[in-house]
């Protein structure tokens, strides 16, 4: 599987080249704001000297952390991650053209579903996680989320109900603004599920 690392296409938003990587998107995203690492890491949580590390493509970074760098900078996943713009409708996004968010840290890789997820209502992900893996942080956001579970066993934790179990072939619906949490109880099995979040998160 791809890392993060990897060259990524260039995006109109920002000033940057084909050749770059995760974190030099980053780094482009922070400065053409004219945002200091202390300036992001006070609005986000995150220190500055891990943000150098990932700005040098010396740390990977975790899912969670990452839709927080997103929704500060007031971009989109798509302009950080490879892929093909849309072209219209249907919009139709082929194996091979899916976008991946990987993270190696936490074992799991996000695939998006859809070529564009700013001009969306809805963002409906591929998630795969490794035997015993889990995110490394609850994730908390506007709108609705529903999961379903593809293969393996998801463990669902969410804020004010008892976690649960779900099989392959169940699903779940709940409010999204309720902190959540995935985690692959198996420590045998990977587990793959879709999720889809209204209104789009990243």
């Amino acid at each position: 599987m791809r890392p993060m690392t990897q060259p990524l296409e260039t995006s109109a938003a920002e000033t940057t080249t084909a050749t770059q990587t995760l974190g030099a998107r980053l780094r482009a995203s922070r400065e053409a704001r004219r945002l200091s690492l202390a300036d992001v890491a006070t609005g986000t949580d995150i220190s500055a000297s891990f943000l150098s590390l990932v700005e040098n493509d010396r740390s990977d970074i975790t899912i969670g952390r990452l839709v927080r760098l997103i929704d500060f900078y007031g971009i989109s996943i798509t302009d950080l991650v490879p892929g093909q713009a849309g072209g219209g409708y249907p919009d139709v996004v082929e194996r091979a053209e899916r976008r991946l968010l990987h993270s190696p840290a936490e074992g799991i890789d996000v695939y998006l579903l859809t070529s564009d997820t700013q001009r969306r209502a809805m963002m409906p992900l591929l998630v795969e996680i490794d035997p015993g893996a889990r995110l490394a942080e609850f994730g908390r956001h506007e709108g609705e989320e529903w999961v379903h579970v593809l293969d393996g066993r998801l463990r669902l934790e969410l804020e004010g109900a008892e976690p649960r179990v779900l099989e392959a072939g169940d699903s779940a619906y709940y409010p999204a603004e309720r902190p959540h949490l995935f985690c692959n109880p198996d420590a045998e099995r990977p587990l793959r599920l879709i999720c889809v979040d209204t209104p789009p998160t990243m």
